[in-house]
């Protein structure tokens, strides 16, 4: 007969077993540490393709899917980079600092020089001056591509595009498929620089649109590691390059993505689990792209694709008249997509989720759009342009531990839903 202290020893360990096993699986998912994650990413600096913090980005991920237990692999691609130095629009008095509009031309003259007119009003003045825009485009305009060459072709000598936004900051544009460097040198301003430049437009001097930089032939490089051993797989992807530090926008996702791929190695699953982070995002979702030709997993063998575009679990901000406040919540204005086939499990998950919810079974956001047309039936997602969308002061600021918990535990509900 056991002794009293060895039955209790027994209730004890068993204790501890259970209580190691939940804190085990309350871990993968601490907000503090999905936090951490957010502002490492950040911290690599300015995610564009090809850039050293790119690279040191796929290198960081790669390493964290291998202590994991995965198998990880890289995918790189070739691309023609432009590393900008210092981009500007000068009266010769005062400066406001700008950004280039991708692609820029390398055989191109990058310093131009004369007089701002303002497109908008009048663009019978065009010719051989400097055009100041607006993006984004009003609804009733053609797309940005077809304006910007419309304005082009008045004989303009430069463009400079006002980016208007809630930030107030300057905000990027990515690129479009197959698009070809513009002829003539473009610069994106902020919107709370447009007063100095109305009155560059006033004064009808000469103005100094400059692009310096210089260009260098690199390599984007995709991420991607594989766990399990069954015959259909779970696909989560990410981009993980953008313009800037995009904590929110990108860091949000990848520590959710990061999160979840600990938490799956954790699993006993009948299901290969593929974990990509692709680079090349801005740049026509380049990266994405090539791993959908080149190593995603076939279509009939797929049970599941989830991606985590822009913006996953940021920050609301309300405008009031001295500018944005951040509150404590999650932006209820993030749009979330999943399909018919997913519906069930999407909306049991999220329930308690606050975000636009949409079913999108053909257009979904952001590159699951592509997984949509290559023929995956079932897949989930977000991507959702927060008020600090491409801009420079996007840092880890713009989400909380608190939204990326719920949020993070919320997608693994619902893939536990999905893979029982």
């Amino acid at each position: 007969m056991k002794s009293k202290y060895s039955i209790l020893a027994a209730f004890l360990l068993i204790g501890a077993t259970t209580l190691g096993q939940n804190k085990s699986e309350a871990d993968f998912f601490n907000g503090n540490q999905l936090f951490s994650t957010v502002q490492k990413f950040v911290s690599l600096g300015e995610h564009r393709t090809g850039t050293p913090a790119d690279l040191a980005t796929s290198d960081w991920l790669g390493k964290e899917l291998v202590s994991y237990g995965y198998n990880v692999k890289y995918l790189e691609f070739p691309i023609r980079q432009f590393f900008p130095e210092k981009v500007s629009l000068s009266n010769g008095k005062e400066t406001i600092k700008a950004f280039p509009l991708w692609w820029v031309d390398e055989k191109a003259s990058r310093t131009v020089t004369a007089p701002l007119v303002d497109a908008g009003k009048d663009n019978a003045y065009c010719k051989d001056n400097i055009a100041l825009i607006h993006l984004p485009l009003k609804k009733q305009r053609a797309n940005p591509k077809v304006y910007i060459d419309s304005i082009i072709n008045l004989g303009v000598k430069g463009i400079v595009a006002i980016t208007d936004n809630q930030s107030g900051e300057i905000e990027a544009y990515n690129t479009n498929k197959d698009q070809q460097p513009w002829k003539v040198p473009i610069i994106l301003i902020a919107p709370k620089d447009s007063v100095k430049a109305l009155a560059f437009v006033k004064s009808s001097k000469p103005v100094t649109l400059a692009v310096n930089g210089t260009f260098k032939d690199v390599k984007g490089r995709n991420v991607y590691g594989t766990i399990g051993n069954g015959d259909k797989y779970i696909v989560i992807s990410t981009p993980i390059s953008g313009w800037f530090t995009c904590g929110g926008e990108r860091g949000s996702g990848i520590a959710i993505w990061l999160s979840l791929a600990k938490w799956a190695a954790s699993l006993k699953s009948k299901y290969t689990f593929v974990f990509t982070g692709n680079s090349g995002h801005e740049h026509a979702f380049k990266g994405a792209h090539e791993y959908l030709e080149q190593n995603a997993p076939p279509v009939e063998k797929t049970h599941l694709w989830i991606h985590f575009g822009a913006g996953a679990a940021t920050l609301e901000y309300k405008t009031t008249a001295s500018g944005l406040v951040k509150q404590t919540n999650v932006d209820p204005k993030r749009r979330f997509f999943f399909n018919d086939p997913v519906k069930k499990s999407f909306n049991t998950a999220f329930a308690g989720i606050d975000a636009v919810k949409v079913l999108a079974n053909e257009n979904p956001g952001g590159e699951l759009i592509y997984v949509a047309k290559k023929g995956y039936k079932r897949f989930a997602g977000v991507s959702y342009a927060h008020p600090f969308f491409h801009v420079n002061t996007d840092d880890a600021s713009t989400t909380s531990p608190k939204i990326l918990e719920e949020t993070a535990k919320a997608f693994k509900d619902f893939i536990t839903a999905e893979i029982k």
